[in-house]
Parts: C-alpha cells; sequence; structure tokens
C-alpha cells in the first residue's frame, strides 16, 4: 500500500514536485505481480521495481510547481475513479527508456479504464495541463535500465488484480529508485 501524506516530498530547490496519478493494487495483488518482476529480470536483467512502487500510470504529469501541486491535492478527493479488474497477460517493452512492463492483452476491452484515463485527462486540462499526444497504453513497470533479451519467449498465467487507490503521486529520484508518496486520493467507485 502506499504511504499517505499530509505533506510534500521534500525536494533540493522546494520549487516544485514531479508528480504522477496511478491505480495501485493491494498489497498481496502487488506480491503477485513480484513473480511477473521477478521472471522478466531472470530474462533480461535490469533493476527491478520494488513492490511497493507496483502501479500502473493513468497520468504523468512531470515537474509542477508547488502552487499547482496544491491545486490538485485540493481537487483530486472531489473526482470519482470507478474501477474494475486489471488483467496482465502479456510481457512488454518500453525500448527508449529500457523499461519491461505487464500488461492486458491486445484483445481485452478495458473501456472502464479507457473512460477514467479520458475523464482524468479532461479534469486536468481544466487545470491548465496539456494532454499527451501518445496513446494510452495500460501496463504496470517491472524493470528499469533493462538489458536486451527476447520477451516473446515469457509467459505467465493471466494475472486478475482489482485496484486498491487511485492516488496523486509525488515522485522523488534516489539512487536505489524512486520513492513515492501518496499527496491525494480520488475515491474508488465500483462498476454498475
Amino acid at each position: 500500500m502506499l504511504a499517505p501524506s499530509t505533506r510534500p516530498i521534500a525536494t533540493p530547490d522546494r520549487s516544485s514536485q514531479r508528480l504522477f496519478f496511478a491505480l495501485w493494487p493491494s498489497a498481496a495483488d502487488a506480491e503477485r505481480i513480484m513473480a511477473w518482476v521477478h521472471q522478466a529480470h531472470k530474462a533480461v536483467g535490469g533493476r527491478t521495481m520494488r513492490v511497493d512502487t507496483l502501479h500502473l500510470t493513468l497520468a504523468f504529469l512531470g515537474s509542477t510547481p508547488f502552487d499547482r501541486v496544491q491545486a490538485l491535492v485540493q481537487a483530486a478527493p472531489l473526482w470519482s475513479a470507478p474501477v474494475g479488474p486489471v488483467t496482465l497477460r502479456r510481457f512488454g517493452r518500453f525500448a527508449g527508456p529500457r523499461v519491461v512492463w505487464a500488461g492486458p492483452g491486445e484483445e481485452d476491452s478495458l473501456s472502464w479504464l479507457s473512460h477514467l484515463h479520458d475523464d482524468l485527462w479532461c479534469r486536468l486540462q481544466a487545470l491548465g495541463w496539456q494532454r499527451p499526444d501518445s496513446p494510452f497504453r495500460p501496463h504496470v513497470s517491472l524493470l528499469r535500465k533493462a538489458g536486451p533479451g527476447d520477451l516473446a519467449a515469457l509467459h505467465r498465467p493471466s494475472l486478475a488484480w482489482m485496484p486498491e487507490q487511485c492516488v496523486l503521486v509525488a515522485s522523488q529520484p534516489t539512487e536505489s529508485g524512486s520513492t513515492y508518496q501518496a499527496l491525494a486520493r480520488m475515491p474508488l467507485q465500483g462498476l454498475s
């Protein structure tokens, strides 16, 4: 579970924070996802994500001035997040940043997730954020700085998990990986 916070993470210049919105699994589901992390790591190496950092990013906002951080901290609890199960079926790779991930199959229809992503970006755009042009590719990052290797040979049984939290997160990079701190939570709603 992501640690709650009532104050921003300290940054060296205290002028901004690196933010994103994400769906967070329960501790038990994160432990199950770690089997995907370990299999990928055996195949291609790299830096494994820690169990407490596994998440599905909905919106990456990047470096954000503190006044805008506070506006989001106040707004996010007033927004709702309808959620359903996410099923991990395949491994994938973002070659540029050398990230290996697990995600739904291309045949999976996660209309609730697309709707949540679109609704969140509509709210963020109303607050002045620019929506990225790139398509939304739901995934859980497993490895960073991954080495070369064929992911096509990797297979695991499908893993369905239910988001436990929808969170505005501050990220602070460290030598051993980023530390994450929840700044605000969006109330979850089950699908009807």
